[in-house]
């Protein structure tokens, strides 16, 4: 990986500790100004609309401007989506501010994702994709860890956030990334991409479902079984560390053994600790332990999705087979905080078990009927 593509992803990696941090600060913020858990679900839900707006024309946009200025120009949204939080006081404004977050990521995550599915070597793209999101799960577990400990003052979080997100692009001044290569011109290509894809498409989905449902439904359900702000924002860190410690190894079996396998055990493991949810509320400490197999599970999801994309598309293709990867996942990240409000609200315990439970039975029904697709060599 060379100096410039080290750096970039060192840069989204901090600006997602940002990110991180905020999510769940912003929770508790907008739990005090009196929104209930099907507003706050909502309300987050926008940051990956955002998202959703924005992706499809990433590979588009960073193949016309290139692909530093439109990084940049991610970061430059980003930072105003979290000055916008700072100043937020009604859900008009945390709606524009999940926004502004969610079009930033548009620009900088999916590219991110590109172009090491690019670069990396075709025996090792399992690896080199696994250390980025082991990075991501750094990144996810920080954050929030350093907003427990200030979560007293949620805008000097907020401003701080924006603060690391424009320092953090500094380095990138200057600098030249890889070309990013969009050979598939017209739409019934990319429509036969797609269609090729469609299955680690829905895997896709699925992680963003489940990784973002659980950060979402993990903070409500703790605050209503009473923990602090503090204890409750920390909770989504722990998931982090989960999701940090499977995705190298995760990678590395990848480009050894394929990633149907995985993705068996990772959803029957998500969905044997959902299950287990209802017992927390006997024994409280049990929501630590579930957190870090919620975060390992489901992070593993777009990860293997990922890695499948870079080993069976060409070169020519990846930017646009991602950026699907990345669709399926954020309409995922879309509908998990929204369902993980509504089963929030049906039954704090048993709604999230039985609504989140069976969505991974039929996932795990799902990833079962995947065939074995070829490795590109």
């Amino acid at each position: 990986m060379n100096k410039t593509l080290s750096l970039l992803c060192l840069s989204t990696l901090v600006s997602l500790g940002g990110f991180a941090g905020v999510q769940p600060l912003a929770v508790t913020v907008m739990e005090r100004q009196g929104l209930g858990p099907a507003q706050i679900g909502l309300l987050s839900a926008l940051i990956f609309g955002g998202v959703l707006l924005l992706a499809p024309f990433q590979p588009a946009l960073a193949a016309r401007f290139g692909a530093m200025r439109t990084y940049q120009a991610g970061k430059l949204l980003a930072i105003a989506g979290f000055v916008s939080c700072a100043w937020a006081a009604s859900p008009w404004i945390w709606a524009a501010a999940f926004l502004l977050l969610g079009l930033g990521g548009a620009l900088t995550w999916p590219l991110t994702d590109s172009l090491i599915a690019m670069e990396a070597p075709a025996e090792r793209k399992g690896a080199w994709l696994g250390l980025f999101q082991a990075g991501m799960g750094i990144a996810f577990a920080a954050g929030p860890f350093i907003t427990a400990a200030l979560a007293a003052w949620p805008r000097a979080v907020f401003f701080g956030a924006a603060a690391v997100a424009a320092l953090s692009s500094l380095p990138l001044i200057g600098q030249r990334l890889p070309v990013v290569v969009d050979d598939v011109t017209d739409d019934a290509s990319r429509g036969e991409v797609w269609r090729s894809a469609a299955g680690l498409g829905i895997v896709s989905f699925l992680g963003g479902l489940f990784e973002n449902g659980t950060h979402t439904v993990g903070t409500l359900v703790a605050l209503g079984l009473g923990w602090s702000g503090a204890a409750a924002v920390a909770l989504p860190g722990v998931m982090a560390v989960g999701s940090f410690a499977v995705q190298h190894p995760l990678g590395r079996a990848a480009d050894r053994r394929g990633t149907r396998g995985l993705l068996l055990w990772g959803l029957g493991v998500l969905t044997l600790s959902l299950a287990a949810l209802p017992l927390a509320g006997r024994w409280q400490p049990l929501l630590w332990v579930l957190g870090l197999v919620w975060g390992g599970a489901s992070g593993c999801l777009y990860t293997l999705a990922m890695t499948g994309t870079a080993q069976q598309f060409p070169e020519r293709q990846v930017a646009v087979a991602t950026t699907l990867m990345v669709l399926g996942y954020t309409v995922g990240s879309v509908i998990g905080p929204v369902l993980g409000g509504l089963a929030v609200d049906a039954s704090l315990l048993s709604g999230v078990a039985w609504i989140f439970g069976t969505l991974a039975v039929v996932g795990w029904g799902f990833a079962f009927r995947l065939k074995r697709a070829p490795r590109r060599q």
